[in-house]
């Protein structure tokens, strides 16, 4: 194997955490809520057979019959805040490292969301707040499901210049509060969940370092997936799928030739959790085993760009040193990315 050791920008995620929601919404769910679906024509159609909400099932079919509206839920305190998320993912993050929050400081915290619980201030404000972190300046970024790769692409940047020398990053995502749930082909994808890491210059304990990110966009697509202001989800899904395939491969590919990596030097590779489906037949042209194919859409639904970090932080305890880990993903935008990650952990002979 052979990773570039020349790039000078590589950063290490120290701690990372997950948050996903206890209310479950199985295929069986959608039936009541009188859409012409079935539990089988989802699990054929996207391969999903569960995803996680913050709202209850009740509240979902509530929303479906026009029984209640978004901001009434709002109002009530019944939608997990960003802030609220991100804490609960950073909470594990510092149980994993061994970390404590009290005196620790995050030069730059970066947030990034798709279904933002207000237009100012930044969400990263909020989740730096709501975890008691203290930070020297806190921004949002935004690219959707590619926006873990962004952040950490963000983050270098403000490694590389010297404005920060430690970092956190938070991501929630909550797209069952903006589907139209009586759409069956968009409402049946999504899930709710949160991610959060503390980033470092030098390698501690049990850690990823970000060994080099690649992101590009192509705006002529902008409108193929959006979600205006006040309205719901929507996208044209067949064009979407066919360039998220494309884009996962050539994105992972591309970046796996620049750091002169073969697929059998990837221990594991993780992408968008937009549909099993999707995945199954993006990782199958990269090359990947099954085995070495980590994912949660089957079970957690389509999380927005909390998926592929989400995925990462569920399979922590089965990375092992120098272990590389390859993630590609896509979003609106149009954006994709892709992160090589070398995993450091000496206490694993």
């Amino acid at each position: 194997m052979s990773v570039d050791q020349k790039r000078k920008s590589s950063i290490f995620l120290t701690a990372m955490g997950h948050y996903v929601p206890d209310n479950v919404l199985d295929n069986n769910f959608f039936d009541s809520l009188n859409i012409g679906s079935d539990a089988q024509w989802i699990v054929d159609r996207v391969g999903i057979q569960e995803r996680r909400s913050v709202l209850r099932p009740e509240e979902i079919r509530a929303l479906r019959f026009g029984e209640t509206t978004r901001d009434e839920l709002i109002a009530a305190g019944r939608i997990m805040t960003f802030g609220q998320m991100g804490a609960r993912s950073w909470e594990l993050a510092m149980t994993r490292s061994g970390l404590k929050t009290e005196g620790l400081h995050a030069g730059a915290v970066i947030g990034g969301t798709s279904v933002p619980d207000s237009d100012i201030p930044s969400h990263a404000c909020y989740a730096a707040r709501d975890s008691g972190l203290k930070t020297g300046f806190a921004y949002d970024t935004n690219s959707a499901c590619s926006t873990f790769a962004v952040q950490i692409q963000t983050l270098r940047g403000a490694f590389a210049i010297g404005s920060a020398t430690t970092g956190a990053i938070f991501g929630a995502e909550r797209y069952t509060t903006r589907v139209d749930y009586s759409d069956r082909k968009g409402c049946i994808l999504f899930g709710d969940s949160s991610y959060a890491a503390y980033v470092e210059s030098v390698p501690r304990g049990k850690c990823l370092e970000v060994v080099d990110t690649l992101v590009e966009s192509s705006p002529e697509g902008a409108d193929t997936i959006r979600m205006l202001d006040g309205k719901s989800f929507e996208q044209d899904g067949q064009a979407v799928q066919k360039f998220a395939i494309l884009k996962t491969v050539s994105a992972a590919q591309a970046i796996m030739e620049r750091n002169h990596l073969l697929i059998a030097d990837v221990n594991w590779f993780v992408g968008h959790q937009a549909n099993l489906r999707m995945l199954m037949s993006a990782a199958q042209r990269i090359g990947i085993d099954p085995e070495r194919h980590l994912y949660n859409v089957a079970f957690h639904g389509n999380q927005g760009g909390a998926g592929a970090p989400v995925t990462m932080s569920q399979n922590w305890d089965r990375y092992r040193d120098g272990d590389i880990i390859v993630m590609s993903v896509v979003g609106s935008g149009l954006t994709w990315g892709s992160v090589v990650f070398r995993v450091h952990d000496k206490g694993h002979d």
